[in-house]
């Protein structure tokens, strides 16, 4: 398989900073924030992450990244005020339903550690938008990756999540970024394309991708729709399927792959398997995704690429 590595691209101005590039992506879209919830994933996801990743953090409303004292962010509880000043402010916006914004960041512009916790403004009445998404460097372990999902989605009320190899860009540069993501889109199938501005607010209507893990949730897992094709979920090849928390994990071999058309890796046929599968809760409608994605309207082309390749493959 080709390194992930290499598939980068240098920003315009600063060659040492990355515009695109490949990493590893765990993003679970959660049915509503709660301070206990997010509390919780902090502390499960400490456990795991190197201690350098407390070296930035942006908590609203913060414009831009902050750096971190000196401190123990590892163990010291998380509701120690004279440690995590921050977390005061996001359990504040968390219960008064306001925009939710918390990354921690090791400060790496290529193959870093970081995590975040977001909410759009949430308006009575409504469901929530609201996500959690970390980010690693591409090569590091799978079985570590696959561990902390098994573990966040026992204490997250999840709508749907995946994790894998997925297409990282520069924001300020985001229509040149899609410009070369929507070829490497067509070739590298199996690698996420995220523009989370146009997903997050359809999030309760449907899944967004089928992932080397896939987390498939309470609603999507009782739909109707899926009912002739659930049991056949435990049967592709090289699957595992488990329950987990509220919902399932679906997990498509031992490690992510690139889903290479040109060169082909036995894995793929899961990932088909999977997408045809669960093709009936996949999304049917979304904002489309930035550059060409737009300008061909096929991003719900791309969302269904494993069940209908030939509509992806012409777009």
């Amino acid at each position: 398989m080709t390194s992930p590595a290499l598939l980068t691209l240098p920003s315009p101005g600063d060659l040492d900073s990355p515009l695109l590039e490949i990493g590893l992506d765990l993003t679970i879209y959660a049915e509503r924030l709660s301070v206990p919830e997010w509390e919780a994933v902090l502390d499960i996801y400490r456990k795991y992450a190197p201690a350098d990743v407390w070296t930035k953090v942006k908590a609203s409303p913060d414009i831009g990244f902050n750096r971190l004292p000196a401190g123990d962010y590892i163990n010291a509880p998380l509701s120690d005020d004279a440690t995590f000043p921050f977390l005061h402010r996001i359990r504040h916006r968390t219960i008064r339903g306001w925009r939710t914004e918390f990354r921690i960041w090791d400060g790496k512009l290529s193959q870093g550690w970081s995590a975040c916790i977001y909410r759009l403004a949430h308006q009575a009445n409504e469901p929530e938008h609201a996500f959690y998404r970390f980010l690693f460097p591409w090569d590091t372990a799978p079985a570590l990756v696959a561990s902390l999902a098994n573990e966040l989605g026992k204490h997250i009320q999840y709508l749907s999540g995946h994790a894998g190899f997925c297409h990282l860009y520069d924001p300020y540069f985001k229509t040149a970024a899609f410009a070369q993501i929507f070829p490497w889109a067509k070739r590298y199938w199996a690698v996420d394309v995220e523009d989370l501005n146009a997903a997050l607010p359809f999030m309760h209507n449907g899944m967004k991708a089928i992932s080397w893990l896939t987390f498939i949730g309470a609603k999507f897992l009782a739909d109707p729709k899926l009912a002739p094709q659930r049991q056949s979920l435990k049967t592709i090849p090289g699957a595992v399927l488990k329950p987990c928390g509220s919902g399932a994990l679906l997990q498509l071999g031992e490690k992510p792959i690139l889903g290479d058309r040109h060169r082909r890796e036995p894995e793929l046929a899961s990932y088909f398997a999977a997408g045809s599968l669960l093709d009936p809760v996949l999304l049917t409608d979304i904002t489309e995704f930035e550059g060409p994605f737009a300008e061909r309207a096929c991003t719900v082309d791309w969302i269904h690429r494993f069940a209908a390749p030939k509509a992806w493959t012409s777009a």
